[in-house]
């Protein structure tokens, strides 16, 4: 065997050699991660348990709603120092006070029960034919009491329609205890006619009928 021959059967060796070794890795350089975005963290709200305390230390500041902040922004305080601005002026008040109604004279409330009151000048005759009931009316009580009953002549000085069951009626003066032959009326008649200021003579009344006629 030549050297040249030698040679060439040295290297095959070494390179079947060199196949049968596993496969060499340069460590030298450290490869890089892919690069994955930063996770973004969740919206949703977790509802803590019933037994779970909250620090109150976590709870993040409360901001002011945009309404609010928009109220406060828009809503000028005006102060009486704010020049230009006059204060506004208190009007008084007004206070109705009604009139009170002034009291009605006896003569007044008398008056009142006349309706359609036709004043006779000079005073006129009539004849009673039947005895007819002489009233008077009471403005102290509202009440007509009968003073007694007249026949044959009488004076009236008016004609009227009475205000209570709207009957026509004569007034008739008449002096207490003395005219139409009534000269001892009743007392308590008397003391009625007294009270409401009458002493001397009364304006009586009677209701008008067929037994009452004109001379």
């Amino acid at each position: 065997m030549t050297f040249e021959r030698f040679c060439w059967l040295a290297l095959l060796v070494l390179f079947l050699a060199g196949c049968g070794q596993p496969l060499q890795l340069n460590t030298s350089r450290t490869p890089q991660p892919a690069t994955r975005p930063a996770p973004q963290p969740s919206l949703q709200a977790t509802r803590p348990s019933p037994g779970d305390a909250v620090s109150p230390t976590a709870l993040p500041p409360q901001a002011a709603s945009p309404t609010q902040v928009e109220t406060t922004a828009l809503t000028p305080t005006i102060s009486a120092s704010t020049p230009g601005v006059t204060q506004a002026t208190q009007l008084p008040s007004v206070v109705v006070i009604p009139q009170t109604a002034v009291p009605l004279t006896n003569e007044q409330r008398w008056r009142a029960q006349e309706q359609e009151r036709n004043v006779f000048d000079p005073p006129r005759i009539y004849i009673a034919n039947e005895n007819i009931p002489l009233m008077w009316y009471d403005p102290t009580t509202g009440q007509s009491l009968e003073i007694g009953t007249i026949r044959g002549e009488f004076p009236a000085q008016a004609e009227f329609v009475l205000r209570s069951n709207q009957h026509p009626a004569l007034e008739v003066p008449y002096r207490i205890n003395v005219d139409f032959g009534l000269t001892a009326i009743s007392e308590a008649v008397r003391d009625r006619m007294k009270a409401a200021g009458y002493t001397e003579s009364v304006e009586a009344y009677i209701e008008r009928s067929d037994a009452v006629v004109a001379k």
